[in-house]
């Protein structure tokens, strides 16, 4: 994607999704806008209190005859509530809901992870009137949803036929869908919550317990489904890429020193070769003998 993502923009985009859990690129587009109506015949949903209470006010998790799972729900008297529901499984969704005061459903949204809306969001006035439907899925190119999915099971990460994946045994999530669009260009972030050891000193806090692990980042184009790891593009220029006779060289300090090594020998053995002239020096310590 001509380096539009590289790791530093990545990172500001996941810090910033994490933090207001909305996108401000690429929002589904509208498909139906329509006045109150008047008369109101459908059944209103409302937040269940009982239901509440059977959670020990958002404590445990509750499953809902209709199989769903709410596993985070909190009311905040005469303001809002909320509820999160997750589908049964082998389904990677969860069901996003908000209240009015008067406990009448504001919204209902579905996610792919916790950032990415999928499917129809719709959205109520206080009295129960549906004002607004949103086809979340129009923002997305040839690289849909379930080609995400598909990519993560091909990883070993998830299995779509059990539902395996979706949480890990802490109950926390394995992995944390972004999707986006930046200079035309649509892009998936598939970060794997822990995803590489965490073993580097700068990755460590000032002060406390390091995490054990730190996210893995594929990014995914929209349009064509290329994928390419964060940061590994500076990994050609950064970090040990040949060790040699016990000193460690990054890709850069590699080269130079294969191009010395050549230019030696060269001289050495009568062999004619033009001022800065690298022809041929790629590999030359894998073809011929660094003692010659």
């Amino acid at each position: 994607m001509n380096n539009i993502l590289n790791k530093k923009n990545i990172y500001k985009l996941l810090v910033f999704f994490s933090m207001s859990g909305i996108f401000i690129s690429c929002q589904g587009q509208e498909i139906k806008k329509s006045k109150p109506n008047t008369k109101n015949t459908h059944m209103i949903e409302k937040f269940d209190f009982n239901v509440y209470e059977k959670t020990n006010k958002g404590s445990d998790e509750y499953t809902l005859p209709n199989g769903n799972t709410i596993f985070s729900i909190g009311f905040i008297k005469d303001k809002k509530g909320f509820q999160r529901e997750r589908l049964p499984s082998p389904s990677f969704l969860t069901v996003y809901k908000e209240f009015y005061a008067n406990g009448n459903l504001k919204l209902k949204e579905t996610y792919i992870g916790e950032h990415v809306k999928v499917g129809i969001s719709r959205y109520y006035d206080e009295k129960g009137n549906l004002i607004k439907e949103v086809n979340e899925d129009k923002k997305f190119g040839k690289i849909k949803p379930q080609q995400v999915l598909e990519f993560l099971q091909e990883k070993g990460y998830i299995n779509l036929k059990t539902g395996k994946g979706r949480v890990d045994e802490d109950g926390r999530a394995v992995f944390e869908l972004y999707f986006g669009e930046q200079n035309k260009e649509k892009y998936w972030i598939i970060s794997i919550v822990k995803g590489i050891p965490n073993t580097d000193p700068k990755n460590f806090p000032e002060y406390g317990e390091p995490p054990a692990f730190i996210p893995l980042n594929y990014v995914m184009d929209g349009e064509t489904g290329k994928v390419k790891i964060e940061g590994a593009e500076d990994k050609k220029t950064s970090g040990v890429y040949k060790t040699y006779e016990g000193k460690d060289y990054t890709r850069e300090e590699w080269e130079a020193f294969e191009q010395k090594q050549f230019e030696a020998y060269a001289r050495k053995h009568n062999i004619s070769i033009a001022k800065n002239d690298k022809k041929d020096t790629h590999g030359f310590t894998s073809r011929f003998s660094l003692d010659e």
